[in-house]
């Protein structure tokens, strides 16, 4: 049996808590089930693999379009999925490296009794535990594959079928749409209701532009590969105590510092269900490291953590309360549609169609905001950090931004 401060189950992104913890000179240990898995989903079926191949499907966007030459492209899956191996390879390392001074156990780890973390025969007694265990694939049906698979895959298939309720199904979609294979999809825009109805017309235009055909469910048929894109499913079942509580799908459920029904036990990230978003599950594990350090709370309004679709030629993004929460609220507010369309960035970007909508309560001050745009990833950025500092729309309307940019034009239209 050996002893720790701290005993985190699962290496994603709570290795950011293990560092915090360990730089303040306390014990702590992670337990992952394979090195394979460090860095969590984000890193290695998630986020990173995703968008290295959306930034590549990008280039090749852009080459086909390009105003002043023409190219002969040939696509090399096998490249790109040899070069996505070596840098998630690389990234594991860079993290383990990072973690040098914390114990990191490699096994699967139950929470077999409070304060006390079985991996394997091993016995790891703690103070404090943190649950990190994330999602996972819900199980596909027969004849069918995951995303999982199609970053998998080392040729280009002639055709595919996707469906499900999982809108990353959408960045998939337009990047093996790029790369050449004819893609169909079967959801019927109903995954895309959280946008504004603008915003989700014009996005439903981009994807059928970019040559991707969307089908009612009814008339599903199969192609060369057929995918199913579901929701996760939460990895809760390493935790046998039933002191801790967990909602009817297995999240475990937490209060307002990440801390479960079972005292000094915290859960951060997929786990808890509460925002399924890798830079979500960073802030988390550091509130509760603090937490466990008896420094002051961090605040973080996570209504005002932002979201990305990332697709192409555009990308969506949200942030703070938009559309789709405020048409249920009996509360006043407006909304600021913003065109590209007028402004020459628009058409130098390839987003003639983009819009920002940004939405004030009835003091002016913003609450929200979506963007369909080129890089609205970056777009976000800009409005998130204008949500936090609280600005209003005199104060919005009077910012100089460099010209011309995307961003720019937040200001330009109000």
């Amino acid at each position: 049996m050996k002893e720790y401060d701290v005993v985190i189950i699962g290496g994603g992104l709570a290795y950011t808590g293990a560092y915090l913890l360990r730089n303040a000179g306390l014990k702590v240990a992670v337990v992952e089930k394979e090195e394979k898995n460090i860095g969590g989903v984000c890193l290695n079926k998630g986020c990173v693999p995703t968008k290295l191949y959306i930034k590549e499907a990008k280039t090749l966007y852009q080459a086909k379009h390009s105003k002043v030459a023409s190219f002969n492209l040939q696509v090399n899956l096998k490249n790109l999925y040899a070069y996505k191996e070596e840098l998630t390879a690389r990234l594991r390392q860079d993290i383990l490296k990072m973690l040098k001074g914390v114990d990191v156990y490699f096994g699967y780890g139950e929470l077999i009794e409070p304060y006390t973390v079985k991996v394997d025969k091993e016995i790891l007694k703690a103070k404090h535990v943190i649950i990190n265990t994330g999602k996972r694939q819900a199980e596909s049906q027969e004849g069918f594959l995951t995303s999982d698979d199609l970053l998998n895959l080392q040729e280009v298939p002639k055709s595919l079928s996707l469906k499900g309720n999982d809108p990353i199904l959408y960045e998939f979609a337009c990047m093996f749409s790029v790369f050449g294979s004819q893609v169909s999809i079967f959801t019927e825009g109903k995954d895309l209701d959280f946008m504004h109805p603008s915003i989700k017309s014009r996005f439903l235009k981009m994807i059928k532009a970019l040559g991707v055909n969307e089908k009612k469910e009814s008339e599903f048929e199969k192609s060369e590969l057929n995918v199913l894109f579901e929701k996760r499913v939460p990895n809760s079942e390493a935790v046998k105590l039933q002191d801790i509580q967990k909602d009817k799908e297995g999240h475990i459920i937490v209060d307002e510092n990440f801390e479960t029904s079972l005292k000094n036990h915290y859960a951060v990230g997929d786990v808890n269900g509460l925002f399924e978003l890798a830079h979500a599950a960073r802030i988390q594990s550091l509130i509760v490291a603090n937490r466990i350090l008896g420094k002051e709370k961090l605040f973080v309004n996570f209504k005002n953590i932002p979201y990305v679709l990332y697709t192409l030629p555009m990308s969506y993004a949200k942030v703070g309360i938009t559309h789709y929460e405020l048409k249920s609220k009996v509360i006043q507010y407006q909304e600021k549609l913003i065109s590209f369309r007028p402004y020459a960035i628009g058409s130098i970007q390839n987003t003639e169609d983009g819009l920002v909508i940004l939405y004030f309560d009835k003091r002016n001050f913003l609450i929200g905001a979506e963007v369909l745009s080129a890089m609205a990833e970056e777009v976000i950025g800009s409005v998130t950090c204008m949500l936090n500092a609280e600005l209003d729309l005199k104060f919005i309307s009077q910012m100089v931004l460099p010209h011309p940019t995307v961003s720019e034009v937040l200001v330009l239209g109000l």
